[in-house]
């Protein structure tokens, strides 16, 4: 028992709290038959039990130790008359729509945002994230690091309001350009084709003409070998009327 009586030390609270959050893995919360987003949902449903469990109670995190880290959802954050916030955080900041939890706060942070408070939350991924002034910074990859090495702030990435939309015109973008270098080719290539058709045909059309050319000649020729003949003939039939 610690020198708190029945209440936890500071120190056994905080390593209770980094155990509950830590059985929580977004690689092993699915099972293998499963697909990716059935274990990303199992994955945050732990991290929801586990704010619930110790909601409110206040931990230190390494590197912004001088504020304290109040456990809590959505709903415990200054935000909470803003309830489509949480969905703007999923849908219109990171490349790709991430499912979020709410895990804290820390309060009076020296932030941008007017609440002075730095909310953080946990992506279905696995990465911590923060949120200021509509810009969400990457603090952590995982809670394991947040609580090994704490919240790294500003963070070693961020995302701004909208960024979303324009990684989706950028993706787009460079579809169309792939589907256009594809049709460019494709018509090449039949272009190609059609010039070597048109080749083929000259080819054919020539060797017709100069096949028609040596028949007309061949019978020209045939011609005059028959009226040679024929005047051969003449002259034979000839001779042999004025021998009798």
């Amino acid at each position: 028992m610690s020198l708190f009586g029945f209440f936890p030390s500071p120190s056994s609270l905080q390593d209770q709290i980094r155990k509950d959050f830590l059985l929580s893995d977004p690689k092993k919360a699915g099972k293998p038959q499963r697909s990716l987003k059935y274990g990303a949902v199992k994955y945050l449903e732990k991290i929801v039990k586990v704010v619930t469990k110790h909601n409110q109670k206040r931990i230190a995190l390494k590197k912004v130790e001088k504020y304290k880290f109040r456990i809590g959802s959505f709903k415990d954050t200054s935000y909470r008359k803003e309830p489509d916030l949480l969905e703007e955080w999923e849908q219109f900041y990171l490349p790709d729509h991430m499912k979020m939890e709410v895990i804290g706060f820390l309060e009076e942070f020296p932030c941008n945002a007017d609440s002075a408070q730095l909310v953080l939350m946990v992506c279905e991924d696995g990465k911590v994230f923060a949120y200021e002034d509509e810009r969400l910074h990457l603090v952590a990859n995982d809670l394991k690091e947040l609580f090994e090495h704490g919240v790294q702030f500003p963070g070693a990435k961020y995302y701004y309001r909208g960024q979303s939309f324009e990684d989706m015109v950028r993706k787009i973008t460079v579809q169309i350009e792939m589907i256009m270098s594809s049709i460019l080719l494709h018509f090449n290539d039949l272009l190609s084709m059609v010039k070597q058709s048109e080749a083929v045909i000259a080819s054919t059309k020539e060797h017709q003409d100069m096949v028609k050319r040596m028949k007309t000649s061949y019978l020209q020729n045939l011609e005059i070998i028959k009226q040679r003949q024929q005047g051969v003939v003449r002259i034979t039939l000839a001779e042999q009327v004025l021998c009798f």
